[in-house]
């Protein structure tokens, strides 16, 4: 069984029906107003911080690639190197 890591949780569903529902039968719209806002600056936190996730992943398989390439290079200029090993 594969897990879809886009796939909400139990947990996300349970929130996000909590807040579906809170939204339905609120009728104050100062209430509605302030969850809204404070919605939208979760939303914007967690993509910052998805972000910042996405970048770090980038760079340490750069990192990695890079290393690669540099003991390809090394092998490839001393051949008789792997064969004593």
């Amino acid at each position: 069984m594969s897990l879809d890591p886009l796939q909400r949780g139990l947990e996300q569903s349970f929130e996000a029906e909590k807040w579906s529902r809170f939204i339905r039968e609120c009728n104050d719209i100062e209430t509605l107003r302030e969850t809204a806002l404070s919605l939208l600056q979760q939303l914007g936190q967690m993509k910052v911080a998805s972000s910042w996730m996405a970048t770090r992943a980038s760079e340490s398989e750069n990192a990695k690639l890079k290393m690669l390439a540099e003991l390809i290079k090394q092998r490839s200029a001393n051949p008789q190197a792997e064969t004593e090993e």
